[in-house]
């Protein structure tokens, strides 16, 4: 029995057929990592293989872009530049990864680092595209002291400057809209580079004004004000453009460290329900420290929306293999192996590894994957959700079906709302009155209400007129069809 369930998984994992699954697998995907179609390929293929339901592809990297800045549309502006990092300045590793997951059952997540603004490297900062164009906006100490690259992994801009906020908003409002089969955009360095930063006197002058009109408050409250007050705008703007997309970010694990120090109030960000998800940056490579932060945040009763982040890299770039004897702290695959099933016993909606080149070296992946992630590991695991295999038949679903189509507010974009009767891979199509198909999607979508969104240049026509269509509704290895008949408004 062993053997015949790990061939079927395998066979569902290879032909991109996969059951819910009931535990978030995470990878995240550094520059280095995408760099060409076959680094893609070979990503892909790793994530597909084990089960990883999850990739968080970093696209902005500092200030600079692994994807095509207004690449259909040009609503919000952005003028960063390719990314040094890629050679071939015609490839789009966005683009690609999202074309050759689509048909994988894994969810693409853009990740895009916030306020730090450049690398380190000098060479690299003199040409930084902020560094170059917005030198004013690199944040102070107390001081008045301008930051230095090198103190905190490269310029950081000051969050409490209104036109950074909204100079990133529409960075990150560009790639949502012009690539809406995003799944997720994944937050990074949403934060200060420590209590020492945030001095600018632009802010400061903010500060001020701000206690004169609601009261006195901390200056690590006002800093926190301004992060938590992006994050809200970022949620707000983002569901306005694809409402089905999940914004998550990744934060740090000690809660305590993270406000105090970062202003990072990701607890805050959960109970206003502006954050989808939360990816903790578990790093240490104590395991009682590990244990104890991961103890803590048991009590704030948010386990369905905090995935929890494990150190995958070796800090002198060695191997994470057991035979490698220089690895930092004697960190190795055997404690990540503890802390994943640390993590699985514990109960917390998932798992995310940083990162996938880190593991890369030296055979380490496969042997990791060995141990926690072997297909009928993982379909136990996934048997485990009380909506494993639940299905609902035709007869059964009586009123319980329903869709909605709208145009974006800018005219850019279709929004088609749907109710997914149980979780799983289904096609929908959109017909017009005579018969005519205008368009079509494949992708697994949860079960619920759920949004889909897509641009007008998809369309074989520029616009689809206002007026009456049917979309046509089909679940993957199924016979039967849904015709729900909808209504097109037109734009005021």
């Amino acid at each position: 029995m062993r053997s015949y369930l790990r061939i079927l998984l395998i066979a569902l994992m290879l032909t991109g057929i996969t059951t819910a699954a009931a535990e978030i697998r995470a990878l995240w995907a550094t520059p280095w990592d995408i760099t060409t179609p076959q680094a893609i390929d070979e990503l892909i293929s790793d994530a597909v293989t084990s089960g990883q339901t999850d990739l968080l592809v970093e696209v902005r990297y500092r200030s600079d872009a692994l994807y095509t800045p207004n690449r259909l549309f040009d609503d919000y502006p952005n003028n960063e530049p390719r990314s040094h990092v890629l050679k071939d300045h015609t490839f789009d590793p966005l683009a690609y990864v999202l074309d050759k997951a689509k048909d994988k059952h894994l969810r693409v997540h853009a990740w895009v680092v916030v306020f730090n603004a450049t690398p380190t490297l000098p060479s690299l900062v003199a040409s930084n595209y902020i560094y170059q164009n917005h030198y004013e906006w690199i944040t102070y100490d107390a001081k008045h002291r301008r930051m230095n690259s090198s103190e905190a992994f490269g310029y950081f801009i000051d969050p409490g400057i209104p036109a950074v906020q909204d100079y990133v908003l529409d960075v990150l409002s560009d790639i949502v809209q012009n690539y809406p089969e995003l799944d997720g955009l994944h937050l990074d360095y949403i934060r200060y580079p420590s209590s020492t930063w945030g001095y600018h006197p632009i802010s400061e002058q903010r500060y001020e004004n701000h206690m004169v009109q609601y009261g006195p408050l901390s200056w690590n409250e006002w800093r926190t004000h301004l992060i938590t007050g992006f994050v809200e705008r970022c949620y707000h703007r983002m569901k306005e453009i694809n409402p089905r997309i999940l914004l998550s970010a990744a934060v740090f694990s000690d809660y305590n460290a993270a406000t105090q120090y970062y202003a990072q109030d990701w607890k805050d960000w959960l109970d206003k329900g502006i954050i989808d998800c939360i990816y903790l940056m578990a790093y240490s490579t104590k395991y009682s420290t590990f244990v104890d932060q991961l103890t803590l945040l048991k009590e704030f009763d948010e386990d369905e929306r905090i995935v929890v982040g494990l150190r995958a890299w070796d800090q002198n770039d060695g191997t994470l293999l057991p035979s490698n004897r220089k690895a930092y702290h004697g960190y190795t695959i055997l404690d990540i192996a503890q802390r994943i099933k640390y993590v699985r016993d514990q109960e917390f909606t998932g798992i995310g590894l940083f990162n996938h080149g880190g593991l890369k070296k030296g055979n380490a992946w496969d042997e990791l994957m060995q141990m926690c992630y072997t297909p009928e590991l993982l379909l136990e695991i996934d048997s485990q959700d009380p909506q494993f295999s639940i299905d609902i038949s035709p007869e059964e679903l009586g009123d319980k079906f329903a869709a909605d189509i709208k145009i974006s507010p800018n005219g850019r974009q279709y929004i088609l709302g749907l109710l997914i009767p149980h979780e799983g891979i289904w096609t929908w199509e959109l017909w017009d009155a005579h018969d005519n198909l205008l368009f079509s999607r494949s992708r697994h979508y949860p079960k619920g209400q759920v949004s889909d969104v897509w641009n007008g240049k998809d369309l074989d026509q520029e616009r689809v007129a206002a007026g009456k269509y049917v979309i046509r509704m089909y679940p993957e290895n199924s016979s039967y069809n849904y015709y729900i008949p909808i209504v097109l408004q037109g734009i005021n």
